[in-house]
């Protein structure tokens, strides 16, 4: 929105610094191109999981979404209050929005560079056929309800592969919609352009909080998570761990030879070819 004659006492970097955020695309595709990009390997008894462009992203997309859900409720929308006062808390959570969209934008854009140059990454993040009832059954033997296995997860399983849809969908939606809210402090736009565009802005923020909740809970809180919570540090995951809760990815990588058979487990294997020859 113009903030009028307040802008003149108060800077309002979306109305100064618009700019920035076009250039944070530019720059971000940019070093997507010339980002490269890592296979999984094995370093001792860890695998990576996440490389640096990898975590580069998520942590800027999430670090950006923090601060525009934060800032976002601050300022007021839908059948939400402000929470601040006064044209200089107003200022404060609009210019904090702003340096939450710049993370986020460079975040997501980024990603799509990445995915567009390396497309197999994005088919591994995709559901397959069945992911809704192997999400189920993965979490209802979870809980005790049913000794019913799914499918062998990959390096990302059911419900990871459900939750990438959703999720990008509504990033795309509050990215497009918030570059035609800022591109309407600079340009004339259809005022019904503008109102869509707000609509559309909020509504997916409600849906975007709820779902991440859900997956801060499911990646974060839960104990058979914090593995892969820690790979979104350090970007490796133990072996044994890919092994146990995600042994189609496991057997991916000894099929590819990234990671050799712990020596126990090789032992096995050649005690049953003897014993099968015999």
């Amino acid at each position: 929105m113009k903030q009028g004659a307040a802008s003149q006492s108060h800077l309002f970097l979306f109305d100064h610094y618009w700019w920035v955020l076009f250039l944070t695309i530019f720059l971000a595709l940019l070093y997507s191109a010339y980002t490269y990009r890592k296979d999984p390997h094995c370093v001792g008894d860890k695998v990576l999981r996440h490389d640096l462009a990898a975590r580069i992203s998520h942590w800027f997309n999430a670090g950006g979404m923090v601060i525009l859900i934060f800032s976002g409720f601050g300022i007021g929308f839908l059948m939400f209050p402000r929470q601040v006062a006064g044209t200089d808390g107003a200022a404060f959570m609009f210019n904090l929005h702003f340096i939450g969209a710049v993370l986020f934008l460079f975040g997501a854009v980024y990603w799509v560079g990445n995915t567009f140059l390396a497309p197999k990454r994005f088919d591994e993040h995709m559901p397959y056929k069945g992911s809704i009832k192997d999400a189920i059954i993965h979490y209802a033997r979870m809980a005790g309800i049913t000794n019913k296995s799914e499918r062998p997860p990959g390096k990302y399983d059911a419900s990871e592969r459900l939750a990438f849809v959703p999720l990008t969908l509504l990033a795309l939606f509050m990215g497009v919609t918030g570059i035609i809210k800022v591109s309407a402090h600079v340009w004339h736009l259809p005022k019904g352009l503008v109102t869509f565009a707000t609509f559309t802005h909020d509504w997916s923020t409600i849906v975007l909080v709820i779902l991440l909740v859900f997956h801060i809970v499911l990646a974060a809180v839960v104990p058979w998570a914090w593995p892969l919570l820690k790979s979104m540090i350090t970007g490796y995951v133990p072996v044994e761990f890919v092994k146990h809760h995600h042994p189609g990815w496991y057997k991916e990588l000894l099929e590819q030879g990234v990671c050799e058979l712990p020596k126990t487990e090789d032992k096995n294997k050649n005690a049953k070819g003897e014993e099968d020859a015999k």
